[in-house]
């Protein structure tokens, strides 16, 4: 999903043009004569997975048409783009659902808004070692998020599963670790950085991974165990 702070000025992009972007002299400072414009930057955000490339195959040429230069920046973790975007060091990103969205606006106070929805994979649940939930030993590490929101979604595609129960009078789009009820195989699910998840399924029975990092990863979602619906 793209964002930005003004819903209205990224929506144009894709028609007219953005307006308020960080504009950038083509000759030293000056207008261009033929055009009597600046070349315009839009600093996109991502995480890393699939959508840097969707921007620069689908949208970039089309803004290049328009005038504008798109800057790429690469983030390690979620919070980072959206901060970024608040602040205004960037002018849009594309990494997140919005269940994400919507959670990061209201604990961190962001002011910014989804725009575009996109196609994502949801999150995945992979193993190296266990090609079935029947073979995984009590007892077993099971890595997931340890961002809140990723972390309830894990929680909660568990006990869809039926790996786990969850208890009754929670909020399930808050569940965590403590709110575990039945646990059958006694599993230890073990908070990791969302990017971490894809490089420790080796000392993981079962890796919650979300789409972007299995994508970046170059996960086989041929033997993915199952994938999260998504709503876009």
């Amino acid at each position: 999903m793209f964002f930005r702070k003004t819903a209205s000025v990224l929506f144009l992009a894709l028609t007219v043009g953005l307006l308020g972007c960080k504009e950038e002299s083509t000759d030293a400072g000056a207008k261009d004569s033929n055009t009597n414009t600046f070349e315009k930057v839009i600093r996109f955000g991502f995480c890393p997975g699939p959508y840097s490339k969707m921007v620069s195959d689908f949208i970039e040429k089309e803004l290049n048409k328009q005038g504008y230069k798109v800057d790429y920046i690469e983030f390690t973790d979620y919070v980072q783009p959206d901060s970024a975007l608040d602040s205004g060091d960037i002018d849009a990103n594309l990494m997140q659902h919005q269940s994400y969205l919507d959670a990061i606006k209201k604990s961190q106070g962001f002011k910014i808004t989804g725009i575009i929805n996109v196609p994502t994979l949801g999150l995945g649940v992979f193993s190296e070692k266990y090609k079935s939930f029947d073979e995984v030993p009590q007892g077993a590490k099971v890595g997931i998020p340890t961002d809140a929101v990723n972390l309830a979604r894990a929680l909660r595609i568990a006990r869809d599963l039926g790996y786990i129960t969850l208890k009754a009078e929670k909020d399930e789009q808050k569940a965590s670790i403590a709110d575990i009820f039945e646990n059958p195989k006694e599993l230890e699910f073990v908070p990791l950085e969302a990017a971490q998840i894809s490089r420790s399924l080796d000392s993981l029975a079962l890796g919650f991974v979300p789409g972007n990092y299995a994508i970046a990863a170059n996960l086989d979602y041929a033997k993915v165990y199952t994938i999260q619906k998504m709503r876009i």
